[in-house]
């Protein structure tokens, strides 16, 4: 440990009783600070001088003495245990471990609460939402397993067999879908992982991996339509409210599968003559270095769809489409591209029904239909990867769905022409 640390009174402000407020004093050598943390003990002067600085050994102690000396000893250990187990020292991580209930460090709601706090600071609105509703779905069964309608669990209980009854619990009895209990299963290795990394939990504890519980693999589903269903839906006469979400899915189809929050995101400054210019918003939030500007040429019906729905310039700051507004903060931009993207799913599933593509079908089709056609046309999956903005080409053979019979027959025609 490269602190010093001890149990200090801070007898600069005396409270109304007369007593002092008891704090713990670290010195770090590697900040070269020291910083007193205020612990809600308070004490007189003469009563903490007889407990911790008396001359008499502390094994001579007695009565409120020995009764003092042994809290201010266990305020020490704690004291000591957190700063042991930081990796990169900081004053704030210290007095975060310092002051929470000792059943906290192998409580699953305290990690989950704690990880759910730092998306929020960071302005990850949607991720906080999805890990509550991952801690939601694991206290129901935890109270349904045992019974007793409780605010509490700890990583000891969480076996390989919790797991496998917590999955049958999902699909069983609520009728959820495999991928959402890969999903919730997924995000609770994360905190463990996290609890591990904080030395807060012993490895031992770890249920995950081989031979343990192996989080399910997700369906693959088709999410991709051929480029006869793209030019039926592009024909088609359709009313209002489905015209506006066929718009915004060729928007997204023509540009380069552009994600829905990042079409609700585009400010005038990414716009300069026909060329768009931006950051993703998942990357943005997710990378601090090597990130990537996506950058792309509108066509003509990527630049029709843009001259129909563009607001009125009011600087470079100003949101290019009428879903945001200026000064929005980070929790209505999340809610109102929520429920954007909700309504204009909800479009896109009465189209669906219409003209019988698969029931499905979303906002998300434009981008894997995007990668998939375009992989049909004959460009090449590292182009495609880069349009996407993908980290890995492994990541784009995922979005594709196979080639079209058509393709397979040019190609096969191609080999055999001699």
């Amino acid at each position: 440990m490269n602190s010093k640390i001890t149990i200090v009174q801070d007898k600069r402000r005396k409270l109304k009783d007369g007593t002092y407020p008891v704090k713990v004093r670290i010195w770090s050598n590697e900040l070269k600070k020291a910083k007193r943390i205020t612990t809600g003990l308070n004490m007189s002067e003469i009563r903490f001088e007889s407990a911790w600085n008396s001359n008499i050994g502390s094994h001579k102690l007695k009565g409120v003495a020995k009764k003092d000396y042994e809290q201010l000893s266990y305020l020490l250990k704690r004291a000591e245990e957190a700063a042991e187990s930081l990796e990169y020292f900081d004053f704030e991580n210290f007095e975060q471990k310092l002051l929470r209930k000792s059943s906290d460090k192998t409580s699953v709601i305290y990690h989950f609460n704690k990880t759910v706090d730092e998306f929020r600071s960071k302005e990850r609105i949607g991720a906080a939402e999805s890990y509550n509703a991952a801690l939601k779905s694991l206290l129901k069964y935890e109270a349904q397993r045992t019974k007793v309608s409780k605010n509490t669990l700890s990583f000891l209980e969480i076996t390989p067999k919790w797991l496998e009854d917590y999955e049958s619990f999902m699909i069983d009895d609520k009728g959820r879908s495999l991928t959402t209990v890969a999903i919730y299963t997924r995000t609770l290795r994360v905190i463990f992982n996290n609890a591990i990394t904080d030395n807060d939990l012993d490895k031992k504890y770890y249920p995950f991996g081989r031979k343990k519980y192996e989080i399910p693999e997700e369906k693959k589903v088709k999410k991709t339509l051929s480029r006869e269903q793209v030019t039926l839906l592009y024909h088609s006469k359709l009313p209002q409210l489905q015209d506006r979400a066929r718009d915004y899915w060729f928007f997204s189809y023509g540009c380069s599968g552009m994600n829905f929050k990042d079409i609700a995101m585009l400010k005038y400054e990414n716009l300069k003559d026909d060329e768009i210019s931006y950051y993703r918003e998942k990357t943005k939030i997710k990378k601090r270095t090597n990130k990537k500007k996506i950058s792309f040429q509108l066509n003509k019906v990527t630049k029709r769809i843009l001259e129909k729905y563009k607001t009125e310039y009011r600087g470079e700051q100003s949101y290019v489409f009428p879903i945001l507004d200026d000064g929005d903060s980070a929790e209505v931009i999340y809610t109102k591209v929520k429920n954007f993207t909700r309504a204009i799913n909800q479009q896109l599933k009465n189209i669906a029904k219409e003209y019988e593509f698969p029931k499905e079908f979303s906002s998300y089709w434009a981008r894997h239909s995007y990668a998939t056609n375009m992989i049909n046309m004959g460009a090449s999956i590292e182009f495609v990867s880069e349009a996407l903005n993908h980290s890995d080409i492994s990541v784009t053979q995922n979005y594709f769905d196979g080639f079209e019979d058509k393709t397979k027959k040019e190609f096969a025609d191609k080999l055999m022409d001699f």
